[in-house]
């Protein structure tokens, strides 16, 4: 029996160890992130994706804020699919285009709320068009809400306090 249990060891312990191999970790880490992050090229611009434009430093150089689900790729893929039409985008990085031009240089008459995490929102409502970017000025989304005024009304409302904890009832 004990001897067993020593065989039976000795070959889990070989097979895991032979699993490890020589290659890369399937596990990304921050290291592995940046330097995969500088050699992979944009799916929706087609540029290194460390590459800034001409007179742009590199803390405004992302085009699309990620999140913990999704790289910006995918983040832009996702939007092109949800909004693209609705901005007649034919392709990712045409609404990429729409969405940089559109919160670079808001057209006249979009209003414009900070919230207190330095969120910025804008709302054209001749177009029914509402953006989010981030304090860094890095878009975030850019869509046409269905009940537009009253989304914004609702946005405007909630700005002063998002992201901020609530208060526990006591």
């Amino acid at each position: 029996m004990v001897r067993s249990v020593r065989v039976f060891s000795t070959v889990a312990l070989i097979v895991g160890l032979g699993a490890c191999g020589d290659g890369g970790s399937a596990v990304e880490t921050r290291d592995r992130a940046a330097e995969g992050a500088q050699s992979v090229v944009s799916a929706a611009t087609g540029a290194p994706a460390n590459a800034t434009e001409p007179g742009r430093t590199d803390r405004a150089s992302t085009v699309l804020t990620a999140n913990r689900r999704e790289t910006v790729d995918e983040k832009i893929v996702r939007l092109f699919e949800r909004n693209g039409a609705d901005f007649d985008a034919r392709t990712p990085a045409d609404y990429l285009d729409k969405v940089r031009a559109f919160t670079g240089s808001p057209p006249s008459g979009t209003e414009r709320v900070e919230r207190a995490n330095g969120d910025v929102l804008l709302y054209q409502a001749s177009s029914n068009t509402f953006a989010v970017v981030s304090r860094q000025g890095v878009p975030k989304t850019m869509f046409k809400p269905t009940d537009g005024p009253n989304y914004w009304a609702e946005q405007k409302a909630r700005a002063p306090t998002f992201g901020q904890r609530r208060a526990s009832q006591e």
